[in-house]
């Protein structure tokens, strides 16, 4: 039986899920990524990231040594907007710069007074201007201007996914789709292989650091031997073009349907959706990314932070240690079902504001932050936590009907993929905030490097285009309760009220 790796690397963690051919989860492992963050400086360390794939790939291997043997192909997909300086022969000559990173926001905010057409040509070229705020092109013009000792020894700025490629075949290159938030490729074909040169001109960015694009489609080459001795995986493997985490998340939840929407909450929430045109909602941050699916765009719709927030509650709030005592605990979510449980729906009239690092789609705003609204006497611990899984929910509910606006297309399901997605009482909270059911994936935490591996499975030619769409494992299906629709209805309304009546105060805050 032929089997298909997939490499996930997410911002927490690399995981790697084993395929067999028939779209069955073989083996799955994953190992910790560690980023350093400071103010506006948020780094990872491209050695330790390449060291966690190579170990979670050690780990399936030895765990399924004879299905690790019969791997032919391999996928790769990453987080994205961050960048990684390396030479010709893809060795990283730099730290990977996150897209939590806002500097090289001023060099590209300065594009706008030497230019004074890029705004409007930057929307119909590519579909996003360039404001900086955490895009790859704001960390390529940061190290080309601030690091020149960097710049000078930089062949390629790579997204984390190329980077790993460049490790696995020694090809160092990129395509459409990796390249998406360099902003350099005009979008309004699907399959471009060169930059568009007049957006490269207009950002002033070095043309000698961009990789060569190849096709979506075309394999990327077989893996060097030494790195294949080193990971126990046959040298013959074909490794095909990587992707972005946002395509895996489509074919994880079968949102290439026009009856269904994806829905990934990892540390950032996402809805995924496809439609067939490229265009721009200025309004709501909301525009179409090229994908590799053959006519179909995918709709960008980032929501901002969202598990990375309960996370933060959790360790910092929650269970903290501090002069207060050791709140500890071994597992942070081992009680959070209990709790949802417990605490009736709308928190006793909490509401929690998840914009701990600004707001993306449907209303960006890089000022914005977290709190908790309407505490009172009656306000518990519980009620705090369970304030933040709703907002989160509340967040997603306000950006849902303008995806939908923008794909063409009403969505009857909702299916629900991510670590968040493994609590069940996670599952029935969106479900009541969103008023129609939500079905959560099987194995959640895998689904993205799972739906990474399906991908190569198809590209090598193992399984068809419309497979994809019927490989996705549903656990479970949550229909909503409709005795919490008027409490939720109420509760949504003032969520988006308070972002309005709250924004001038965080942009005194915190511009």
């Amino acid at each position: 039986m032929t089997h298909a790796l997939g490499i996930d690397v997410g911002t927490t963690n690399a995981k790697v899920a084993l395929v067999d051919d028939t779209g069955v989860l073989v083996a799955a492992a994953a190992r910790p990524i560690f980023t350093e963050r400071a103010g506006d400086v948020a780094e990872q360390d491209p050695a330790q990231l390449w060291n966690a794939v190579v170990d979670a790939i050690f780990e399936i291997v030895r765990a399924v040594p004879d299905a690790a043997a019969d791997i032919a192909h391999i996928g790769v997909d990453s987080q994205y907007s961050s960048t990684v300086p390396v030479d010709a022969d893809g060795n990283p000559v730099g730290p990977l710069i996150m897209y939590l990173d806002r500097r090289g926001t001023d060099h590209c905010l300065d594009i706008f007074g030497r230019e004074p057409d890029a705004f409007m040509t930057f929307i119909e070229h590519h579909g996003i201007p360039p404001v900086g705020g955490g895009v790859s092109l704001s960390h390529m013009l940061y190290f080309q201007h601030n690091r020149p000792e960097i710049h000078a020894q930089t062949s390629a700025y790579l997204e984390p996914m190329d980077f790993v490629i460049a490790r696995l075949t020694g090809v160092v290159a990129a395509n459409q789709c990796t390249q998406f938030t360099s902003l350099l490729v005009d979008n309004r074909t699907l399959g471009a292989t060169e930059y568009d040169a007049e957006l490269v001109r207009m950002s002033g960015a070095d043309p000698a650091t961009l990789p060569r694009l190849r096709s979506l489609t075309e394999p990327i080459g077989t893996l060097r031997p030494e790195v294949a001795a080193q990971l126990g995986i046959p040298s013959s493997a074909v490794v095909h073009a990587p992707i972005n985490d946002s395509h895996a998340g489509v074919i994880a939840t079968g949102a290439r349907r026009a009856d269904r929407i994806g829905l990934m909450i990892g540390t950032t929430s996402v809805l995924l959706d496809i439609t067939d045109h490229h265009g721009t909602d200025l309004d709501h941050e909301v525009l179409s990314m090229p994908s590799p699916f053959p006519g179909n765009y995918i709709v960008w719709a980032e929501n901002g932070l969202g598990g990375k927030v309960v996370e933060h509650v959790l360790d910092h709030i929650v269970h903290a240690t501090d002069e207060l005592g050791d709140h500890s605990t071994p597992d942070r979510f081992a009680r959070l079902d209990d709790l949802l449980a417990g605490v009736a729906p709308g928190s006793h009239d909490v509401i929690f504001l998840p914009w701990l690092a600004g707001s993306l789609s449907p209303t960006a705003d890089t000022n914005m932050r977290g709190g908790f609204i309407n505490l009172s006497l009656d306000s518990e611990r519980r009620h705090l936590v369970r304030a933040v899984i709703e907002g989160i929910g509340y967040n997603l509910a306000w950006l849902l009907p303008v995806v939908e606006a923008f794909s063409g297309h009403p969505d009857q399901e909702i299916v629900f993929g991510g670590g968040a997605a493994q609590s069940a009482q996670w599952v029935q909270t969106l479900a009541d905030i969103f008023d129609r059911p939500v079905s959560a994936v099987a194995d959640p935490h895998q689904v993205i490097a799972r739906g990474t591996a399906l991908l190569a499975l198809q590209r090598g030619g193992l399984l068809s285009v419309d497979d994809l769409n019927h490989t996705v494992n549903v656990a479970t299906r949550v229909e909503p309760q409709p005795e919490y629709r008027a409490t939720y209805e109420r509760l949504q309304s003032q969520f988006v009220a308070a972002f309005a009546a709250l924004q001038p105060i965080y942009a005194t805050l915190n511009a």
